[in-house]
């Protein structure tokens, strides 16, 4: 294979100006020179020297860069970079390998003309034995003269420059990214003053700068067991400043944390999304740490994690939070994550007969090979539901989720859609039995919308029995009959909620008797569907006690979409899900290193039983066929909250693992009277426990790993997929006065501020609830149980 070959634009008898984008060469027709990366620095100065017509006797070539920082996709800001070494050199001929939409490297050549003496060779070319003293003096004497220096803080900028003649480059050596070390240089002292400055800064250590004699400085670290120092001196023969001398890395632990301030993090933050957008907010944790040498949680009261994900959520929506953008980009990022992460995707668009290069957006569906691998290991139980993201063309988002372990949703699949309908009901659940699950027997927990109804129903679905098993949550329900049925009231959806919640069937029946003489409609509406598919009573343990689809739960990974577009909203989910497989990974691993079999949940329940028994009469008598009726009454009534502790009983049958309560088949777990039995036959009752609650299951969910993404600047060109603009969104139809209200109840169970320009003050509420939100969900999955 031929050696690649990079394309060197040399300018020369020209300008440097600044535009919007930067430093750039104007004034003259630049020299193209080919070169190849592995080329030699010295010889391409013989070349240039050859080709320009300097001197290289009378003359030096000093030669400088347009380098191009990363603002967004195909979007660079050049900054002026200093080519005087090998380094320099290789890093300038990496630019196109990093940047491929950047053909070519341009450089600056200045000749400037030799002193008639020769300056001193540098300490690391001095033969063995030379005296650096002909340099400069040695630190030692430097360090023997301070009583004659005067003290001053690092970036104090009424100092002298010192004398000599001022350089003629117009910007600064020094980049930001450059370590302090021996042989670093600065155009003048106020750049090395900054310089100094500002890794002070970063790395919160105080400073101080010494003039010990003419044109030499000494900066040391405040603290006074840090024995950390550089030395400087100005050089004669172009008076820059050099580092001569340096003891090491400065890294004594940083001083006055309490003065921290945070407002600094945003911009940190920033820098390092605007270059690699898919970390996650524990990685940007470690990154903190390891550049600035400290922990955030060490100089951040409250919520540390908390102010890395806010800075990532802003820097996310300032560079990629364009819908816009969002067509244009998202290819790039789904192929990069399907190359590095096994991402699985679908897309839905339509060609343009006129441009058969460019198509308009209509759908993309994607799920994660790592929560495919987990879900293998989960209850056979998926939930789902949209979303309105709102925004300029009011996109739509589907989930798909499971429970893992410890009753927390688990993501399995996503799509963002023009639209909901049929159509795209149709391509959702098609999708995920084709690409992500192939299991049968599901159980599938949906809103009662009539599109998923026609959708599962039609011939040959895999959602239909026996290869799935199709649910109503109780909520959605609830929310249908108000929308359909006029005389629903609180008092009407208290009884359709007890009577799905219900897990005995008498009681099912009593209370449907009742909604039946209260509202005939509302009974005859409920009554099109057969009761397994909405009454817990009727369920046959399917759906795992699961009523209703915590909708704030559900989406709680996705909750930034709307904010921060398409791109961005993956860009953030795939951090999170990166976050939750790694904490729930650690935390599964310390259970099974203590012993543990079971979930907390599990534990508790059984902890529960123990602590209750003492107050329970129990009356335990053994039936036919292994059965056991149980009764179980209080030992002293108490009444709270308008409830009193009443008595209850039941039919137990261990071998059956069913309860006539009908709590045991609901969660698939040993309610109180199994546990009575079990306690009264000395039995183990975990053996009577779901394996979907085990730790190991809980372990083996999460226990895929997720690999880093490159930088922005390496993503490779989506192949296979046009470039897509953005839908034709439709007129909204005129609303109807007093009609088409009440459809958007169900639908719009999310309906946010479509607005699209949320203003700061209302992302940062949206922040500050997402505390109280956790709270929330919290309390709701307990509910389930």
């Amino acid at each position: 294979m031929a050696e690649r070959e990079v394309v060197v634009l040399c300018y020369w008898n020209c300008h440097i100006k600044h535009g919007p984008d930067g430093v750039y060469f104007e004034g003259s027709t630049p020299k193209e020179m080919r070169v190849k990366k592995n080329a030699d620095f010295s010889r391409f100065l013989d070349e240039l020297y050859l080709i320009t017509g300097f001197d290289k006797q009378k003359s030096k070539l000093e030669i400088v860069a347009r380098y191009p920082v990363v603002q967004s996709p195909n979007k660079f800001r050049y900054l002026l970079h200093p080519v005087a070494n090998d380094i320099h050199w290789e890093k300038m001929l990496e630019v196109p390998s990093n940047h491929p939409c950047i053909n070519s490297v341009e450089f600056y050549l200045e000749a400037k003309p030799k002193p008639n003496d020769p300056p001193p060779a540098p300490w690391s070319l001095l033969p063995m034995g030379m005296n650096p003293q002909k340099r400069q003096k040695s630190r030692h004497q430097v360090v023997g003269k301070r009583q004659k220096s005067t003290q001053q803080e690092v970036g104090d900028t009424n100092s002298g420059s010192g004398s000599g003649s001022t350089p003629t480059l117009v910007s600064g050596l020094w980049l930001e990214g450059d370590t302090m070390r021996v042989g670093l240089c600065f155009k003048d002292l106020a750049e090395m003053k900054k310089a100094v400055d500002w890794c002070s800064i970063k790395r919160r250590q105080k400073c101080l700068l010494r003039e010990t004699e003419k044109d030499v400085y000494v900066v040391e670290c405040e603290r006074w067991h840090c024995k950390w120092s550089i030395c400087a001196s100005r050089r004669e023969e172009d008076g820059l400043f050099e580092i001569t001398e340096c003891s090491g890395p400065h890294d004594c632990y940083p001083e006055h944390l309490n003065d921290f301030d945070a407002e600094c993090i945003p911009f940190q933050i920033e820098r390092v999304v605007r270059v690699q957008p898919t970390l996650s907010t524990a990685e940007l944790d470690k990154w903190w740490e390891k550049k600035f040498g400290f922990a955030l949680d060490q100089v951040v009261e409250h919520c540390s994690e908390g102010l890395v994900e806010d800075a990532k959520v802003k820097a996310i929506k300032r560079f990629f939070g364009d819908w816009d953008q969002s067509f244009r980009l998202i290819p790039k990022l789904m192929s990069v994550l399907h190359s590095s992460n096994g991402l699985l995707v679908d897309w839905q668009y339509d060609s343009l007969t006129h441009d058969p290069e460019h198509a308009s957006f209509r759908g993309l569906f994607w799920a994660f090979s790592q929560s495919i691998q987990g879900f293998q290991h989960c209850r056979p139980l998926i939930v789902v539901d949209t979303k309105n993201l709102g925004g300029k063309y009011k996109m739509k988002l589907m989930i798909a989720s499971a429970f893992d372990a410890t009753n927390q949703y688990f993501p399995l699949a996503f799509a963002v859609t023009k639209e909901v309908s049929v159509d795209s009901w149709r391509w959702f659940l098609t999708r995920i039995r084709e690409k992500v699950t192939q299991r049968q027997g599901i159980c599938l927990i949906s809103s009662p919308d009539p599109d998923i109804l026609a959708v599962i129903n039609e011939p040959g679905s895999q959602w239909k029995e026996p290869w799935a098993y199709h649910r109503f949550c109780l909520y959605h329900l609830c929310s249908k009959l108000c929308s359909v049925s006029p005389g629903f009231d609180y008092n009407m959806h208290f009884l359709v909620d007890e009577a799905g919640s219900s897990s005995q069937k008498e009681e099912f029946d009593s209370y449907m008797k009742e909604i039946k003489e209260r509202n005939p409609e509302a009974w005859k509406w409920l009554d099109q569907f057969p009761p397994h598919q909405w009454a817990l009573a009727h369920d046959d343990g399917r759906r795992y006690g699961i009523m209703r689809i915590d909708t704030e739960a559900l989406f709680a990974v996705c909750k930034r979409f709307r904010k921060v577009a398409m791109a961005g909203g993956v860009m953030l989910l795939f951090g999170q899900l990166k976050d939750a497989f790694a904490e729930s990974f650690k935390l599964s691993r310390g259970s099974l290193k203590h012993g543990d079999v079971y979930t907390e949940h599990v534990m508790e329940k059984l902890e529960e039983f123990e602590t209750d028994s003492d107050t329970w009469v129990i009356t335990i008598t053994p039936l036919e066929r292994d059965a056991y009726q149980v009764s179980m009454a209080p030992k002293k009534k108490t009444r709270l909250m308008g409830q009193s502790n009443d008595s209850t009983s039941g039919i137990v049958q261990l071998n059956d693992t069913t309860c006539t309560c009908g709590e045991f088949q609901k969660n698939k777990f040993p309610c109180l009277h199994a546990l009575a039995v079990c306690d009264e036959l000395k039995i183990n009752p975990l053996q009577y426990v779901d394996d979907c609650y085990t730790v190991e299951r809980y372990h083996k969910t999460y226990s895929a790993k997720f690999s880093p993404v490159p930088e922005l600047s390496a993503w490779p060109e989506a192949y296979g997929v046009p470039t897509l603009i953005p839908p034709v969104i439709e007129p909204p139809p005129p609303k109807v006065s007093g009609k088409g209200k009440e459809k958007d109840t169900e639908d719009d169970h999310l309906e946010e501020d479509e607005d699209g320009d949320d203003d700061e003050e209302e992302e940062d509420d949206d922040v500050d609830d997402d505390e109280e939100d956790d709270d929330d969900v919290d309390d709701d999955e307990d509910d389930e149980w």
